[in-house]
């Protein structure tokens, strides 16, 4: 299976995720890892899965994250399968409690990622993935790797 995993990051921990879905991924497939900048200009045809990740800010993926999906050709959606994923501050670390309450109305990156996909006429691979950050600029909490390689995994099976 040839993959695509495409990503933005603001802070690096988000490329770590994508690296690690790659690593994850590697046995018996073919995966290009590739910023949204790079993606833009890339034949994505070839690929069989595009795996779509981004932090989260402002409840919402990078500006760069949702203009390169809005700008995916429906060509290549009805053969390509799709899905996202986002890192983000779990809602038990938001503080003051009310606005949890927000957080949570808001959402995060990887549903609207999965929605713009979905709009787009790709056929969803899986449920869309959220890896935690400790802090707005991170690290990754322990794990989280390890859990990305995994989901990915899933996805590809």
């Amino acid at each position: 299976m040839h993959i695509g995993v495409i990503f933005d990051s603001v802070y690096g921990n988000t490329r770590q995720v994508a690296t690690a879905i790659a690593e994850g991924l590697a046995h018996g497939n073919t995966v290009d890892t590739l910023t949204v900048t790079e993606a833009r200009d890339a034949d994505l045809s070839s690929f069989d899965l595009l795996i779509i990740g981004s932090p989260t800010r402002g409840f919402r993926p990078t500006p760069a994250t949702s203009d390169f999906v809005a700008g995916l050709k429906p060509s290549i959606t009805r053969a390509v399968k799709a899905a996202a994923f986002d890192t983000r501050i779990a809602l038990a670390d938001i503080h003051p409690a009310p606005l949890r309450w927000v957080v949570e109305a808001g959402g995060y990156a990887a549903d609207r990622i999965q929605m713009l996909l979905s709009e787009r006429g790709f056929a969803l691979a899986g449920k869309g993935a959220g890896f935690e950050v400790s802090g707005t600029e991170g690290p990754l909490k322990a794990g989280e790797l390890e859990r990305a390689a995994d989901w990915a995994r899933a996805l590809a099976a």
